[in-house]
């Protein structure tokens, strides 16, 4: 297992830790984030300074968004160790998680898109003599490594594009033969594919690591004589980056083509993370051009919290309905105990009777 020092901020700190591990590194030494980055490296230079001299630090893996020059310039000093930003980081533990062709395609467009920009310097820096283009290959290097890129990124959006159509298509097979579709979303561990497997009887892999969850996931189940269709989606992330939400658009888009859709949401997290995490998820759902379609809020893992449920269930209906309309209805269920799980059938259905 490769090791790895991460600079990160308090806040982010228990997070950032499950995405380093999620990613297979193990964290040696953890830095906070400075206040004021430093304009050349980012993070402060005598750590800098360290890491490159510890013989047992493979990674550096700053959990913030670094510019071009910044990583030219850290790798430049570190001279072989691996240099990871927050996004990088994402990216290398969706390529993990990938199963479908789509997932990896939009991984590497993802990848591709950011690492253009940093090149692009790099071709910079090569013509005025300050930097060594990639592998010590020089201008010529870069220009050749920059229109590889610029062709790949070009087709992968043509694929994409086609699948995106494709899609598109069936879902409005699905609409014709009046097969609503009720996508799943939410936060990534927040219990999406336990609530997915306890409504569709099956058996997708469930993993406490962040992501497990790359390529949607449908099934048709049947209540009350009715046939709805389940979709099982990618997990968001705090403060997911453009860079992500543009490349996963095609995955992420299931809720976008979605009649509806099953918020869930943790119980566990303290008041103050519930809020944060309700903002944050319509906010990424209008991103991908959600609005208007019926909600349903699940507050999930009760089996794990003690007696301040109510107040939890208060907080979390009343902020949904100021957030967003409609709200179908906020329940408080266990996936995994299936505790409320009759009620919440009962509850798709009345919804997807009222969707018809």
């Amino acid at each position: 297992m490769k090791t790895a020092a991460l600079f990160v901020s308090k806040e982010f700190e228990e997070e950032a830790i499950a995405l380093v591990e999620g990613a297979n590194y193990k964290v040696t030494s953890i830095y906070k984030l400075p206040k004021s980055p430093n304009v050349k490296f980012y993070i402060q230079y005598d750590k800098l300074q360290q890491i490159k001299n510890d013989e047992e630090i493979s990674t550096l893996i700053i959990f913030e968004q670094l510019k071009p020059r910044h990583f030219i310039n850290i790798r430049r000093e570190l001279k072989g160790k691996e240099v990871l930003d927050k996004i990088l980081l994402l990216l290398e533990i969706f390529a993990l998680h990938a199963g479908s062709k789509e997932a990896k395609m939009q991984i590497e467009l993802a990848r591709l898109k950011y690492e253009l920009p940093i090149i692009k310097e790099t071709y910079t820096k090569s013509k005025i003599g300050e930097q060594q283009g990639p592998l010590g290959a020089g201008t010529y290097g870069v220009e050749s490594t920059i229109k590889f890129y610029k062709r790949r990124i070009n087709k992968l959006m043509k694929e994409l594009e086609s699948i995106k159509i494709f899609k598109e298509k069936s879902i409005e097979s699905n609409k014709r033969n009046n097969i609503p579709s009720i996508g799943i979303v939410g936060y990534t561990n927040s219990g999406k594919t336990s609530l997915f497997n306890s409504l569709t009887g099956l058996t997708q892999k469930v993993d406490t690591k962040l992501f497990t969850t790359m390529s949607p996931k449908r099934y048709a189940i049947p209540i009350n004589n009715r046939k709805i269709m389940l979709v099982d989606t990618v997990g968001f992330i705090r403060g997911i980056p453009p860079q992500i939400v543009d490349a996963f658009f095609v995955t992420l888009s299931e809720a976008k083509y979605s009649d509806a859709l099953i918020l869930v949401i943790d119980s566990t997290f303290s008041e103050n993370l519930l809020i944060e995490t309700l903002q944050s998820s319509f906010e990424i759902l209008r991103e991908i051009g959600v609005s208007g379609k019926p909600i349903l809020v699940t507050l999930n893992k009760i089996d794990k919290i003690n007696g301040d449920l109510y107040k939890k269930l208060d907080l979390v209906e009343k902020l949904s309905k100021e957030l967003y309309s409609p709200i179908f209805d906020v329940i408080p269920i266990s996936a995994l105990k299936r505790t409320n799980l009759e009620l919440l059938r009962d509850k798709i259905y009345q919804l997807a009777t009222q969707l018809s």
